[in-house]
């Protein structure tokens, strides 16, 4: 698996789970929470509807005792022959509305003496053994048609008229109630809402429901016994509303608590609400947050696409190039510059890798080649010294012979002198392979400098080049072996003599850097291009006809052992510089 799958797989997994675990966990709760506010509403919502029906019969029924003992009820004895009490009924239901649809005044046998409607005086009252007493502490007893509600339009009132001259009573006092204007409460209660409402009576049977319902079912034959009523109070609950014709219901039940001295008739109130249209927000807001995942992976996806590529990009190259490392070992690896810092350094840290691999690979190669000149000084040492000594030996002797001719002599000399050439060549192979160690002593670095030129000063003034100093360093005392010093400093004089041209100049400059002693060499030669400075250091490279490259080893050589460094830059006149910096901070070890 690459590192971009491995981040685009993690990334996209932690925001998936975290965004499906917040998700899940709003859901929960606004779930909960909505549910909690609805039953609170719908329990609120049952009590007040069913203490605005107790209001409303507290006072239907208020008024059935307050009639009944009116003075004009009298008029039962003389059988209302001036219809006075009639006239009178018909006022009482036209005051009252739509209250009441009729009102009735019965002797004790139950035939109608007057009436608010002239035609029902002809019927009888309404009979039947339905009838309980309606609980209050009323001045007279009321009695109620029980099952008469279920699927009537009407409700009948009965009370008696007391005689107000004498001992028991005239008669009866009917009103038939008007049962649409329940049922307008129920309908009220949840209008231009999704909610519908049941009322039941004491028994548990259904003898009321809002419009919705009515117009949906046969209210009187509701089957509801299985709901939880209250028995005091309000309570919320679901239930499986198919009886309803609904799936699932958040149902809200209240008990009648009456009003005033009327304690209620024990009726029971449920406000329902499918929980389809009770959570159709929660839905709603579910789909949101499926859309807000949806648009947050897109987001996470694309910003981890990104990051991948950002993060796997400069690897990938770092990658290539480690596989092409190998065929192109001159190449370098391409630095892309990213926002990631971790990415940076490992591209830093792996072009510094590469440097220092390069570093060591060149020690690796230079130190092979100074091995190869350690076994050929070792070998020229024991083959070639002794035949040298030999040949300037004799050549000594035939100097000495009487009547030399200047041509014999001549021959004599050169002999002697490539002698002493090849010895040189020897002694100088022998020192850059096996190099002496430094004898290090407290010396004047000016001091040093002073004798180089003064021993170069007349092959200076030969070529004609002004060899010159400029020693500026304040502490030019230096822990070091004087006679590699002169070496190194002579041979970068003479190289610097062997480039510049007549009439050029050679300057040696001393100054002091922070801690650091500075010794510089500088030229108006031609100067040493930028692609040979690498490898100027490199036994047996040399850019003179007839040179062996092996004085700037020796130089480096020298330079490493006092841990110093050596620099090679180009001069102000375009030549070469050569700039030395000694420590002076601590002596070396």
């Amino acid at each position: 698996m690459t590192i971009r799958k491995a981040l685009l797989r993690a990334f996209l997994g932690l925001v998936l789970g975290s965004t499906l675990l917040m998700a899940a966990l709003s859901f929960y709760e606004f779930r909960r929470s909505l549910q909690q506010e609805i039953a609170g509403n719908l329990q609120f919502g049952a009590s007040t509807v069913l203490q605005r029906i107790d209001t409303f019969l507290f006072s239907q029924l208020e008024n059935l005792r307050l009639w009944s003992r009116l003075e004009i009820m009298q008029d039962i004895r003389v059988g209302d022959v001036d219809k006075r009490l009639a006239h009178f009924l018909a006022d009482l239901r036209a005051g009252q509305g739509t209250v009441f649809q009729t009102l009735l005044c019965t002797d004790l046998n139950g035939r109608v003496i007057a009436s608010s409607d002239p035609q029902s005086t002809a019927m009888s009252a309404p009979g039947g053994d339905a009838w309980f007493k309606v609980p209050g502490n009323g001045l007279a007893d009321v009695y109620m048609q029980a099952g008469h509600t279920r699927g009537g339009d009407t409700v009948a009132l009965r009370t008696t008229i007391p005689d107000v001259f004498g001992q028991g009573d005239l008669g009866y006092f009917y009103a038939l109630l008007n049962w649409r204007e329940v049922l307008d409460l129920l309908d009220d209660a949840v209008a231009r809402q999704t909610r519908s409402a049941v009322l039941l009576d004491a028994t548990g049977q259904a003898i009321g429901a809002s419009a919705d319902l009515r117009s949906r079912l046969d209210t009187s034959a509701l089957e509801l016994h299985d709901w939880q009523a209250p028995q005091t109070g309000a309570i919320s609950f679901i239930r499986d509303g198919r009886a309803l014709g609904y799936a699932t219901t958040l149902v809200g039940a209240a008990a009648s608590s009456g009003y005033q001295h009327f304690p209620g008739l024990g009726w029971h109130l449920f406000m329902v609400e499918p929980t389809q249209q009770a959570f159709q927000p929660i839905w709603r807001l579910l789909w949101i947050m499926l859309a807000l995942l949806l648009l947050t992976l897109s987001v996470a996806a694309w910003i981890s696409w990104r990051l991948a590529r950002r993060i796997s990009q400069p690897l990938m190259g770092l990658t290539e190039f480690t596989r092409g490392f190998r065929k192109d070992e001159g190449a370098r690896p391409i630095t892309t510059a990213t926002a990631i810092s971790e990415v940076d350094e490992l591209d830093q840290a792996f072009v510094e890798m590469l440097e220092t691999l390069e570093q060591s690979r060149a020690q690796i190669v230079r130190a092979g080649k100074l091995a190869v000149v350690g076994e050929m000084a070792a070998i020229m040492a024991h083959e070639v010294r002794t035949p040298l000594g030999i040949l300037k030996s004799s050549a000594q002797l035939l100097e000495r012979q009487p009547n030399l001719g200047n041509k014999e002599r001549e021959l004599i000399g050169f002999i002697t002198s490539e002698t002493d050439r090849l010895n040189r060549l020897v002694t100088l192979l022998l020192e850059c392979a096996r190099p002496r160690p430094p004898e290090f002593k407290a010396r004047d670095v000016h001091e040093i400098v002073t004798t180089v030129v003064n021993l170069l000063a007349s092959k200076a003034e030969k070529k004609h080049v002004r060899l010159l100093t400029d020693l500026q360093a304040e502490n030019s005392l230096l822990l070091c072996d004087g006679e590699q010093l002169t070496q190194v400093f002579l041979n970068l004089v003479i190289n610097a003599l062997d480039f510049v041209p007549e009439g050029g100049h050679i300057d040696i400059h001393t100054r002091d850097s922070g801690t650091d002693l500075v010794v510089s060499v500088l030229d108006d030669g031609p100067g040493i291009a930028a692609e040979l400075r690498a490898r100027i250091f490199d036994p047996f490279f040399s850019r003179r006809e007839g040179g062996i490259g092996l004085g700037l080893t020796i130089v480096q050589q020298i330079v490493q052992a006092h841990h110093a460094h050596i620099q090679i830059t180009d001069s102000p006149w375009g030549g070469a510089r050569f700039d030395i910096r000694f420590p002076t901070s601590q002596p070396p070890v």
